[in-house]
């Protein structure tokens, strides 16, 4: 079976990290090599870095932040538990993108900011929305996550904080980590301050994940991970389920108690090791992958053809009988998926759907495998399209 996506990290870079640990034990240094740079953070995840600055801006209670409708759980998580009320923008499905005129329409005396979350590797067109951000004075936050394209996007300029992860399933990953760029000083240095305050992430637990990583590296080989399929599905285990305990990154419901951390030295040398020697090429992979297989599929099935700066992170399509096409799938070969992330779609109990609005319960990830052979790509465009 082919899996439904791969590790953005080496063997050597893992077997690096393994060394930095164990060197850390041995020789542990005092100081850390954050890189004090005037924009720039290195938090433990993105997630811990939205949460800092949102306790260095210390909006009032009940302050709104716009927020795109799909994100993963844990950033609605930190908005309510900063007493903060979430206003949901939704998601065009062909653009990808929030409507500014829906946006604008939405700003209320009580809103504050802004968070923008880019989704599946595609890239929002953001120079509108800041402008009417800017407008009413929002913060404007840039959630990167699923965006991060090396030298290809680092984030619109205008935006007051920008975030990328490296944890264990994004693009370059180092197994966990997060950079946050933020464009004023002074909240720079007060969400820096906020974070040296915070104990260090243990050692041990960076080397857990390490080894987890060459766990789940082992298991995306295609041999291994059609057996460990057929024995999940023999020994009547949910696969889904199986795989979310691999790669979740902080499980349980305390997300602050998680979060709150800095990462630890090793963490932070492995991250900037990946960062000096990112390959653009894995993007230009991916996005060929994605153009060997889209255009020659149904048009009922595309999301997403009207965004023009998509790096496909994953590669969803939409069904009107997903668990069925999944099916199909698999018993061909191919790991398809509606839990490929853990996005949620966050709206007001009296919202109106949209036809044009991106739902996630249709939803199928196709394998966004780029060592997908052409005979491969060619067998699944004709699956789908024999569907």
């Amino acid at each position: 079976m082919i899996p439904r996506g791969k590790l953005y990290i080496s063997n050597k870079d893992l077997f690096t990290g393994i060394y930095y640990c164990f060197a850390d034990y041995f020789r542990p240094q005092k100081t850390d090599i954050a890189g004090k740079n005037d924009k720039k953070l290195i938090c433990l995840s993105v997630r811990t870095g939205f949460d800092l600055v949102l306790n260095a801006l210390d909006f009032p209670a009940g302050s709104e932040i716009l927020v795109t409708d799909i994100n993963i759980p844990d950033m609605f998580k930190i908005i309510a538990g900063h007493n903060l009320t979430a206003i949901a923008l939704p998601v065009n499905k062909q653009t990808l993108n929030i409507s500014p005129a829906e946006l604008e329409s939405a700003i209320t005396p009580n809103t504050k900011a802004i968070l923008i979350t880019h989704l599946f590797g595609a890239i929002m067109d953001t120079d509108e929305l800041i402008a009417i951000a800017r407008k009413y004075n929002l913060i404007v936050f840039e959630d990167c996550a699923q965006a991060y394209a090396g030298n290809l996007y680092e984030g619109n300029p205008e935006s007051d904080v920008v975030m990328f992860s490296f944890g264990l399933i994004k693009t370059n990953t180092a197994v966990r980590g997060a950079i946050i760029n933020i464009k004023d000083p002074a909240l720079h240095t007060n969400v820096s301050t906020r974070n040296e305050q915070y104990h260090k992430q243990d050692t041990s637990s960076f080397l857990k994940k390490l080894f987890k990583a060459a766990l789940v590296k082992l298991l995306t080989t295609r041999a291994i991970y059609t057996g460990f399929y057929s024995l999940a599905k023999a020994g009547g285990k949910d696969f889904e389920e199986v795989l979310a305990g691999f790669t979740k990154g902080f499980p349980g419901d305390d997300i602050f108690k998680q979060i709150r951390y800095r990462p630890c030295l090793p963490n932070i040398k492995l991250l900037q090791k990946k960062l000096d020697n990112f390959k653009q090429h894995d993007i230009a992979t991916r996005i060929q992958l994605a153009n060997d297989i889209l255009p020659h599929i149904p048009n009922d099935y595309k999301i997403g053809t009207l965004n023009t700066k998509h790096t496909y992170w994953v590669l969803p399509v939409e069904s009107n009988d997903p668990l069925r096409l999944i099916s199909y799938l698999r018993s061909n070969g191919f790991d398809a998926s509606q839990k490929a992330s853990s996005l949620v779609k966050y709206s007001a109990p009296s919202t109106v759907a949209n036809a044009q609005d991106l739902t996630l319960d249709n939803l199928v990830y196709l394998p966004a495998y780029p060592a997908m052979s052409k005979q491969d790509r060619n067998k699944l465009t004709k699956l789908l399209s024999e569907f």
